[in-house]
């Protein structure tokens, strides 16, 4: 709960215990609980600065507090941190239940709210005030008593559901390991992924020459270099099966009990479903606009992954392989596609494509943009030894951020990757400065290897930087609207744009060099890379439109959900 004493100003993690965490977020319930009793029998008239600013500094030592534990349990979840959550979690809901229906302190909002016009507010502050409102709406805060206990009651069920099925589905991938026992288990694969393979086995202690996890650095380069199609079948059902199959982490009962208590709590609410509740305040309005663009998406993107398994097809065919292609089959043909069609495959690329040199770029492209410089500092407490730390500065050279990059995959980490913050930029409270970080989940290579990266790879890292920028370039006042917390169908213009110059001439001529001799990426190289870029674009498109469909569709149901879901 104490303001971080580190003269960097990110939190000291090794003098933080995970028995604190508990107690401390019941401290900082009840300080916040009392921050908000204070506003609410307040008696001056409800406005902006009676109201909404008070409410933005309440709940300081809850927000400090959890903000570390849940960006923790993200990164380093070990059992003990898994157990707190779970208990916390319905703990929390119940706290911000009774703080969004409390009609003491919702009075007050909407009296603010209500006479907005006569205020003179800015037009940040305008939207702080509309959105703190429609907050409450959301909440419940219009219902009457019973239906406001079922909602408090849905969204502490909700609440730990949510994080029992992320914790099964950790618990599903960190538990898979698929071990190469033999030199033929090797087929096909590169130095640089045996090398870390072998790594990994010796971190897990498994007697092999290398593992396959289910971490997408190690599971996709697999399936598209190795020759061994048994193998490449193994690693695929492992992925498709993590936590939907029977046993401790089996998420598949979960799901209908998540859907169910999402539509009932839409309907009380005034929703038809649980879909139309969250696009109401989206851009698209409706699941059925939302629903058109992405069937509008998923014909085309369809259409066109059609014709490249025909063409996959052929080659698999001429490589004989019996039957039709499987899913396992996609990745491995769709490489020896790529090479022939346009002479250029991922070993040939990835040595130009180290870890230190890509972070380079990134900082260069931020300075180059936008003028901040980035300085890696030691000496600074981090959550884990591989994490790397920079101190950020403006222009004119004074400190403006603290960035930390979290790279390598591990057991106790959530997969995927992703931006977040220790604190957000505001001046509310003082020129408080950001504290931002990013995840990725690269295979670390063994110690004194480079770290290579895929194309893929790298065009994530600029992604989750874009993100990061977001968070590191605020300029607000109020800690409601800092960083990326924007509307949702603005939050991904930032990294999606930082993707753009993965590349550029740029890019690539400075930072694009051969780990062993420095060699700048040949531009006939570079040309191919981009003439393959949409290459196996409608597979990949398909592929996530279809998962896009499926959820809207399952949060479109007005009735019960399907029981069997995987019928």
């Amino acid at each position: 709960l104490a303001k971080s004493n580190t003269p960097s100003g990110g939190p000291p993690f090794a003098e933080i215990k995970t028995s604190d965490f508990e107690p401390a977020i019941d401290i900082g319930m009840a300080r916040g609980r009392a921050d908000i009793d204070v506003i609410s029998a307040a008696k001056t008239p409800a406005t902006f600065e009676t109201v909404i600013v008070p409410m933005e500094k309440a709940g300081q030592d809850l927000n400090r507090a959890t903000t570390v534990f849940y960006n923790l349990t993200g990164m380093l979840s070990t059992p003990p941190l898994q157990k707190i959550e779970g208990k916390l979690s319905s703990k929390l809901s119940a706290h911000a239940s009774a703080i969004n229906q409390d009609p003491k302190i919702f009075a007050r909002v909407k009296a603010a709210y209500d006479s907005r016009a006569a205020q003179n507010l800015t037009g940040p502050q305008t939207k702080l005030l509309e959105d703190t409102y429609a907050g409450f709406v959301r909440s419940g805060a219009l219902l009457n008593p019973a239906q406001k206990k079922r909602v408090a009651d849905i969204d502490a069920r909700l609440s730990t559901l949510q994080v029992e099925f992320g914790q099964n589905v950790l618990a599903g991938q960190s538990s898979f390991a698929l071990p190469l026992k033999t030199k033929e288990d090797l087929a096909g694969l590169s130095d640089s992924f045996i090398a870390a393979a072998a790594a990994e086995a010796k971190e897990r202690k498994i007697d092999a020459l290398g593992v396959v996890t289910l971490s997408r650095s190690s599971f996709e380069p697999f399936l598209t270099m190795s020759t061994r199609r048994d193998l490449r079948e193994a690693v695929q059902k492992g992925w498709m099966a993590v936590s939907g199959t029977a046993g401790k982490s089996d998420n598949r009962p979960l799901i209908p009990e998540i859907v169910n208590l999402r539509n009932e709590k839409a309907k009380l609410l005034g929703f038809k479903s649980f879909a139309h509740f969250q696009l109401d305040n989206k851009m698209a309005k409706t699941p059925e606009a939302a629903m058109d663009m992405m069937m509008g998406v998923w014909k085309a993107s369809l259409a066109t992954a059609k014709r490249e398994r025909a063409m996959l097809q052929e080659l698999a065919a001429a490589d004989g392989l019996e039957g039709p292609l499987k899913s396992w089959d996609w990745w491995h043909y769709a490489e020896k596609v790529r090479k022939a069609k346009f002479d250029v495959d991922e070993s040939e690329t990835k040595p130009y494509f180290e870890l230190g040199n890509m972070i380079e770029a990134i900082h260069w492209h931020a300075n180059h943009l936008f003028g901040i410089s980035f300085k890696k500092i030691t000496g600074v407490p981090t959550w884990h030894p591989d994490v790397v730390v920079y101190e950020v500065s403006d222009p004119s050279g004074k400190p403006m951020a603290l960035w930390y990059g979290d790279f390598f995959a591990r057991q106790t980490k959530q997969s995927g990757a992703w931006m977040s913050s220790f604190r957000d930029q505001q001046r509310l409270i003082g020129d408080i400065k950001p504290v931002v970080y990013n995840v990725c989940n690269y295979t670390k290579a063994p110690a004194g290897q480079p770290n290579l990266l895929s194309l893929d790879d790298v065009t994530t890292l600029f992604h989750e930087f874009g993100h990061a920028l977001h968070g590191m370039l605020s300029d607000v006042t109020y800690p409601s609207q800092s960083g990326t917390s924007v509307k949702r169908d603005f939050v991904e213009f930032p990294s999606q744009l930082m993707e753009h110059w993965v590349t550029t001439p740029e890019i690539l001529t400075r930072f694009a060099k051969h780990y062993a001799t420095g060699e700048v990426i040949p531009r006939p190289l570079v040309d191919k890379i981009i003439a393959a870029k949409n290459f196996n674009q409608g597979w990949a498109t398909s592929e996530f439109m279809m998962a896009a469909i499926m959820d809207m569709k399952m949060h479109m149901i007005e009735g019960p959900a399907p029981t069997n879901v995987d019928a």
